[in-house]
This record gives structure tokens, sequence and C-alpha cells, in this order.
């Protein structure tokens, strides 16, 4: 894969974005969005996906999309916002920011989010919180991916889920994990790069084990994360999302582009104690048990130094058709 200045892919994927309407500062925002996730080691959801949402837009997938979420109700320290399918990313960020905002005022603070659209890399909003001294929790559902437990229908999405934890100099606890063992865009990553799947991650059509991206993908199923946990937790944070943003749950999701989204903040200055010297004391512990153990969080670190050096990776294809996008004028 090429090096590319990360300036350089900012730049042309804004000026794609704002060639299909989009406010140029709106468009940079969504730019950097994607480049922060493969900056991070996360190419899935980072420069592999700026081609989808450029189709979204030429096709009104993405809607209203120089439009902030609308508040449409509020209960104290929760409220509810109807994204109105704008860009997923941008919704999110404003709802993190939010959530945030919140936590100032109440020590915890909360945002449902509703139809809204694919929001890129979730673990964008752990960073974005942990970076900013909050503990923050994030998730979505999804169209339907997986059977639940016990059947063979797609009937429950992959659902994400970021938990961030603030620490010291950039050391956060952060994870960012999808309920199926693979989220879609790794698989699609696997199945670009010709790799099988390190471990078994689905079903082929005719129900066998498969480590083939491409046979679970176009033919098969996705296998729950720990089965049976992955599937219940799933189950349970496809209704929390829709309860509290009075939005879809995954059966009525034929796309991911009218999901719903919950966003949470912890403000410790409001809850009392020094969280970053007990983030370095759990990282401590966990060295001290397994010395040369990684913690959730610490190979992003490697990866933005090693992108801050080198350039940001974009596959091949991807920057071909982006240049050849950008070449169209």
């Amino acid at each position: 894969m090429p090096r590319v200045p990360v300036e350089r892919f900012v730049d042309l994927v804004t000026t794609l974005y704002a060639r299909e309407g989009v406010e140029v500062t709106r468009a940079r925002r969504v730019a950097e969005w994607y480049a922060q996730a493969s900056a991070d080691g996360v190419h899935s959801h980072g420069a592999n996906r700026v081609l989808n949402v450029l189709t979204w837009l030429r096709e009104g997938e993405i809607r209203n999309h120089d439009r902030d979420p609308e508040l449409v109700a509020a209960f104290g320290a929760l409220e509810r916002y109807d994204g109105h399918r704008s860009f997923g990313a941008l919704n999110a960020d404003f709802c993190m920011d939010r959530a945030m905002a919140l936590a100032d005022r109440h020590g915890l603070g909360g945002v449902a989010l509703r139809n809204t659209g694919h929001w890129g890399r979730p673990g964008n909003c752990g960073w974005r919180a942990a970076e900013r001294g909050y503990l923050g929790i994030c998730w979505s559902n999804t169209e339907p991916m997986m059977p639940a437990w016990g059947g063979t229908r797609k009937s429950i999405g992959n659902n994400p889920i970021v938990l961030a934890v603030p620490g010291e100099d950039g050391a956060h606890l952060v994870v960012d994990l999808a309920m199926s063992q693979y989220s879609w865009g790794r698989l699609d990553s696997h199945r670009a790069s010709g790799e099988p799947l390190p471990v078994p991650g689905g079903l082929d059509a005719a129900g066998n084990v498969t480590s083939d991206p491409d046979e679970i993908l176009e033919r098969g199923t996705m296998f729950p994360m720990g089965f049976w946990k992955g599937s219940g937790l799933a189950v349970l944070l496809d209704a929390f999302a829709a309860i509290l943003a009075d939005g879809n749950d995954s059966a009525k999701l034929t796309d991911g582009l009218e999901i719903s989204q919950v966003f949470l903040a912890f403000a410790p200055g409001k809850l009392g104690g020094d969280v970053a010297a007990r983030t370095r004391g759990v990282i401590e512990a966990l060295a001290a048990a397994n010395p040369g153990a990684r913690y959730p969080g610490q190979a992003v670190l490697a990866a933005r130094r090693e992108t801050a050096a080198q350039g940001l990776l974009v596959r091949d294809d991807i920057w071909t058709k982006l240049l050849a996008e950008e070449a169209k004028g």
C-alpha cells in the first residue's frame, strides 16, 4: 500500500465531497474523521470507506448533509436528537461533544441519536472523549448481519460499542469492538487483500465454519463474538439504543443509514479522584502480571507514530480510484 501525506489525503477527499455540494468545512471534518481512523491503523473504517461515502452522497443516501442533529427531547442529563440522515461521522462528533458538555453540568451526560448514518470508526468518539479527559461509552445498532444464537436467519446487528478511559500522556484505555467476530469492514479488507481470516468468522452457504471472508459476506453469515454471549449483548445494545433514541431497532433497518446510537460521557472533575493515575495503575498491573501484554489502545499509539513518520497507508486500489475521481475536475 502506498504512503500518502495525511494532509494530501484530507485535501483530496475534502475536494471530492465538496464537489457533491457539501460545505467545505464539513467536508474537511468528514475527511479528517476517516483519515484519523487510518492513521490509527483502522484502515477498514478509514481510507477504505471514503469512496462508499462518495457513493452515498451521489445516490442521495446521505441527506441534509449540511445539517447538525436536531434536539427533539431533553430529560436533564439525557437528550434525544434526530440526525435526519446527515453524515454519520459528523452526527457522532456532535453528539459526543454534546454528551461531554452535559457531563460538565451533571457529572454524567447522555445523548441518544436516531436516523443517523454509518459513523465510520466508532473508536474516534472514544478517543475524542479520552483525549479531553472524559470517560466515554458509545454504541450503535445496525441492520441485521448475523443470526441470534440458536437461529440461522440474519436478525441482529453487529452493534459496535466503544469504552474509553483517559490516561497519562496519551496512554488511554480504549476498546472499540463489534458484536460480530469481525466487523463488516474487517471482512471486506481481508476479502480485498485475498487473506483468510486469522480465526473462523462465520458460516458459508452450506453452514460450514469458514475463514473465507468472501464466503461469509456473499453467501454465509457472521459469527457473534463469543457465540451466545455476543448474541445476547447485541440484542440488548440494540434495545437500549432504539428505546433511548426512540428510533429504529435492527429489525426495522434495511441499511445502515437510519440507525440509533447512544453517547455517554462522565466528567472526572465532577466525580473526584485522579482518573489518569488510576488508569496508569491498571496499565502497570497488567504489565506486571504479563510482561509484554498489550493494553487496549496501545496499538493505536504505535500506529499514530508510524503514520506521523511515514504518512497514511492507503490501499492501492482505493488511492488509484481517488486520484481518478480527483482528475475528473
